[in-house]
């Protein structure tokens, strides 16, 4: 018997979609949906059998689980790798305590079908403990919006056409270049107070400071608010905000990803993600209550072109703004410091490419100190290709999920609607079949050769969509590529990064992260 944790929760969540980090999603040339599907579906009732997709038994795949079994404390993105080797390109994964049963996708044909299929509001897996949290312990905030990461149906489908003019519009994100580019400023100034004055290396904390650096973002723009989290010393509320962030990522991996007992009686795991989702919670909405205050105060007579996604959903409702502002935090700090990471770590073990961007670089900001504006970062193509090169081999999630819209067929197999199904993209990145030389790092790839991307040839469009596909695609996608190209170009221009250690490993918690200490060297720019 269920515990009240559990019993009148929407269908649990094994695996997260891809949370906000999807900054550019591959553009697919739209089809008429009739021709689409009468190309991509087989009849229904001639494919095989849902009970005859391949995969382990649940008691099997639990033996595997627990300790003396092959996956035990294995990486789920290595389970689900090894699954595939097993099973084939199309395998499902049972439910286990309370979960729910999955399938798992590595064809890109079976992608094609779903995102075309999906429908007008796209539904995905929910995570359960936010769900949870969010209806029966604190609906005083979230009581009317469950927000677009767990909403469904009509009721995501209103929500995320309110929020759109305010945060999918491009000329909406334009106006925190200067903004936004202040906090790489600030982040260039930590980098040279902590690095060490002999080896220019910077200690093994360096993690903490990315993280700094993005939640210095990612509130700039939710919350219309800076931290001051850069500086030497920062308050007691902002320090609470990041460990609670913290522990709220590795604990909902633990309580959605492994196998967890919380839904039949509430766990200790369970008890400290409540607290952590409360703290975020509360510090969110009491500095979003003294932005309203700010904004309040502004003449009325403000060129609406210059108002900030805040203000722009505080007129919408305040509480939809608030929600919004604290799914941003939530959902953007850990996704964008991964794809930061990976992409310093790509250029520090890459020198040659790091050079070549430099020299991009440097046609916009001739000086350390010249402006970054809106004119001047519309033309950088090489450090977009970095950057996309660098969410193909270190993606910070590893798949897109999505219920299936209607009744489908996947690599032969029906598959019901509404059944679970996860697009792993990430090992087909890596895939030689997919991407010539996969296992290097080629920007270049990326670059349009005449009026046909070069990646293109190669993959297959609905490959490469870290970011997504479609209606529920990642709202915030825009914002996350501003803030890492700001955060990178003032770096580069400022230092020439290296790596002086053995490779860096990423492991997958509710996203892929370091496994390492992030101590880069930072060498000083004469010019």
């Amino acid at each position: 018997m269920l515990s009240k944790a559990a019993s009148r929760l929407p269908a649990p969540s094994i695996l997260r979609q891809n949370s906000c980090i999807r900054l550019f999603a591959t553009q697919v040339k739209a089809a008429d949906p009739d021709t689409t599907l009468a190309k991509l579906q087989d009849d229904y009732s001639k494919a095989s059998p849902f009970s005859k997709v391949p995969g382990p038994s649940k008691l099997t795949f639990l033996r595997t689980l627990l300790p003396g079994g092959k996956y035990f404390k294995m990486d789920f993105d290595q389970i689900i790798k090894y699954q595939r080797e097993e099973y084939g390109d199309l395998f499902k994964l049972p439910a286990l305590f309370g979960g729910v049963e999955f399938i798992a996708s590595h064809n890109p044909n079976d992608f094609q079908t779903i995102f075309r299929t999906e429908g007008q509001w796209p539904e995905r897996t929910t995570f359960q403990t936010l769900a949870y949290f969010r209806k029966k312990v604190r609906p005083d905030i979230y009581g009317k919006y469950a927000g677009l990461g767990n909403a469904q149906g009509k009721e995501w489908g209103d929500f995320r056409s309110a929020v759109n003019p305010a945060m999918a519009q491009p000329r909406n994100t334009k106006i925190y270049i200067p903004k936004v580019d202040s906090v790489a400023v600030d982040f260039v100034r930590r980098i040279l107070e902590i690095r060490d004055p002999k080896t220019n290396q910077v200690p093994e904390t360096f993690e903490d400071d990315i993280n700094k650096w993005t939640l210095e973002s990612v509130a700039l723009i939710a919350m219309d608010t800076r931290l001051g989290l850069l500086a030497q010393t920062y308050n007691d509320r902002s320090a609470k905000l990041i460990q609670a962030s913290k522990d709220a990522t590795r604990l909902v991996f633990d309580l959605e990803f492994k196998p967890s007992l919380w839904r039949i009686f509430e766990t200790p795991d369970f008890k400290r993600l409540m607290t952590a989702f409360n703290a975020i919670t509360d510090l969110s909405d009491e500095i979003i209550e003294e932005a309203k205050v700010r904004i309040e105060k502004k003449s009325k007579d403000s060129d609406e072109n210059e108002q900030g996604v805040l203000e722009k959903l505080l007129k919408i409702d305040p509480l939809l703004a608030k929600v919004m502002a604290i799914d941003m935090l939530f959902g953007g700090i850990d996704t964008t410091s991964s794809a930061f990471t990976g992409l310093l770590y790509l250029l520090a073990r890459n020198p040659e490419k790091q050079e070549i961007l430099r020299q991009e670089i440097l046609t916009i900001l001739p000086q350390k100190d010249s402006p970054l504006t809106v004119e001047n970062m519309t033309n950088l193509p090489y450090l977009r290709a970095c950057l996309k090169e660098s969410l193909r081999i270190h993606p910070p999630a590893n798949a897109n999920v999505r219920l299936a819209g209607q009744n489908l067929v996947l690599s032969g197999y029906q598959i019901p609607k509404g059944t679970p199904i996860a697009m792993g993209s990430s090992l087909l990145y890596m895939d030689e079949k997919y991407f010539p030389n996969a296992e290097k790092y080629e920007p270049e790839r990326w670059l349009r050769k005449g009026s046909t991307p070069a990646s293109t040839k190669a993959a297959n469009p609905f490959i490469f969509l870290p970011f997504g596909f479609g209606p529920r695609m990642c709202i915030a996608k825009r914002f996350a590529e501003m803030e890492i190209e700001t955060a990178i170009a003032r770096i580069l221009r400022n230092f020439h990064v290296e790596w002086h250690h053995s490779d860096l490993k990423f492991r997958f918690t509710s996203v892929k992260v370091p496994d390492g200490k992030l101590m880069f060297t930072f060498k000083d720019i004469v010019n």
